[in-house]
């Protein structure tokens, strides 16, 4: 409002609003740590466009790091308490490679059901990716994840369900996933989750259900860079050369051009013969990459922070009343 002074017009305070915090719990293994942190970072940024907002990192306590990684966390990263102690307007939560059949026997456990029980009530909206979706939907709901007969790997086309905020706007959409395991579609709307993105190769890509905060939960990964899946494949090539694997891996599906995808199968025909020298061809490979998906994942994002802008402006609205 603008109070008068006589015939003079004084402008009143201008009330800067504060940009969205967005916190980061990356729980991903060593080798993909930095890259996870990255990819997110990089995807609330775009989506967010002009808009000012802050990302804010956080890891679950795990005793088995790296040196390097031990160095980023003490550098970069807060503790689960300081979390806990000033909540985010949003917070995403992302997966990692799956260590035990039973999800509840997995380490990191006892601390992703506190976080999803945590965050149903002290955040705007929350976002959790692979193994966390399925941790989510366990704490929530009791729905129980199930081992896939061979890894979901690939870049899936998807079915959008329109008509609502976070798809509002999206044109084709295409989505990478990789993973082991799976939570039935038929679970997940049983729980009560309208799925938004899935496929009927891949399965349900997103999901989501409202209440005071929005809960979202990714089986896909539309945090990936263009090379995200090949590194992936070269590592399980490297565990089945290694004799750590029983069984050659399958080519991401819907990845690559046939250009790449014959790279890769004379690769292998080679191993098989005893003649490769250990050289992947991931340089010649990287450039038949033959589906782009980044726009319409910076958009999904974009989207899902205006959601969460729009939410933090009602919880401090109800605060105030």
């Amino acid at each position: 409002m603008t109070a008068t002074a006589g015939s003079r017009r004084v402008p009143g305070p201008v009330v800067a609003i504060p940009p969205l915090q967005v916190a980061l719990v990356n729980n991903m293994p060593d080798a993909a740590f930095e890259e996870a942190e990255w990819q997110f970072t990089e995807l609330v940024r775009a989506g967010a466009g002009t808009r000012p907002v802050e990302v804010r990192l956080s890891s679950i306590p795990d005793a088995g790091r790296c040196e390097q990684v031990q160095r980023r966390l003490a550098e970069r990263y807060e503790d689960l308490d300081e979390l806990y102690r000033r909540p985010p307007d949003a917070l995403i939560v992302t997966g990692s490679e799956p260590r035990c059949a039973d999800l509840q026997s997995e380490p990191q456990w006892p601390h992703l059901a506190r976080l999803v029980r945590w965050a149903a009530g002290a955040t705007s909206s929350a976002v959790y990716s692979c193994l966390a979706a399925h941790a989510a939907l366990l704490e929530l709901c009791g729905a129980e994840r199930r081992p896939l007969e061979c890894k979901a790997s690939g870049v899936y086309r998807q079915s959008v369900r329109r008509g609502g905020p976070l798809t509002a706007g999206l044109g084709p959409v295409a989505c990478p996933h990789s993973r082991y395991n799976e939570v039935p579609t038929a679970a997940v709307t049983a729980a009560g989750f309208d799925v938004l993105l899935e496929s009927p190769a891949s399965g349900w890509t997103m999901a989501v259900a409202g209440g005071d905060g929005l809960t979202v939960l990714l089986q896909g990964h539309p945090e990936y860079a263009p090379t995200t899946l090949l590194r992936e494949y070269r590592r399980d090539v490297g565990r089945y050369l290694a004799g750590r694997r029983a069984a050659y891996p399958d080519v991401p599906a819907g990845y690559l051009d046939a250009e790449g995808v014959a790279l890769l199968e004379a690769f292998r025909l080679a191993a098989a013969a005893g003649v490769t020298t250990g050289e992947f061809p991931f340089e010649a490979v990287a450039d038949h990459v033959a589906v782009e998906w980044r726009a319409p994942m910076v958009r999904l994002f974009g989207n899902w922070l205006t959601e969460v802008e729009a939410r933090r402006a009602q919880r401090t609205w109800r605060r105030a009343g």
